[in-house]
């Protein structure tokens, strides 16, 4: 893109409508062609998917003879915060159902995830208004919440997927 300095550019930003949280469920048994592609279920009833910060640590090294009399730092490593889905809770929905079912299978619900604490494969795909970006996390779901019951609000669950890799070079 060029320098816009002093331009007016409209913007190009976009809402979320359409975009997907995918949960990994294996390969499929016989293997698709190409081999070893994952299948991939989508959570119903999304409503928001909050990505978790990104973050760079940050080490103190200054010293008793640090230049300026100022305080000097050193860049250390980088994390992932956890990305947070909200949506409507439906129990009766493989999604939040021990055995699974609707198209998810057995130990790969969020709740089944959460119990086990397993390491799963996750994707985020996109609205096509953002180019329908498929962003795949290796993650571990680290919190699943049932909102409260009540004839006021809608019953939701929250729940968290941590990354336990960089993801951050699926995006654009």
């Amino acid at each position: 893109m060029a320098d816009v300095t002093g331009t007016f550019t409209p913007s190009k930003s976009f809402i979320g409508y359409e975009a997907e949280f995918q949960v990994g469920q294996g390969v499929a048994d016989p293997p698709a062609e190409p081999p070893e592609v994952e299948d991939f279920v989508s959570v119903p009833a999304v409503k928001s998917i909050t990505f978790g910060d990104m973050t760079t640590g940050v080490v103190d090294i200054t010293h008793l003879r640090s230049p300026a009399r100022h305080r000097e730092k050193l860049a250390t490593i980088r994390d992932s915060g956890p990305i947070v889905v909200r949506c409507g809770y439906d129990p009766t929905h493989g999604a939040h159902m021990q055995a699974g079912g609707d198209g998810f299978v057995e130990g790969k619900s969020l709740i089944a995830l959460w119990q086990t604490v397993a390491q799963n494969n996750f994707r985020i795909v996109f609205p096509t208004a953002a180019g329908s970006i498929e962003l795949d996390i290796e993650g571990t779901v680290t919190k699943y919440q049932i909102s409260e019951l009540s004839v006021e609000a809608e019953t939701e669950v929250e729940f968290e997927i941590t990354p336990l890799r960089d993801y951050s070079m699926g995006l654009p």
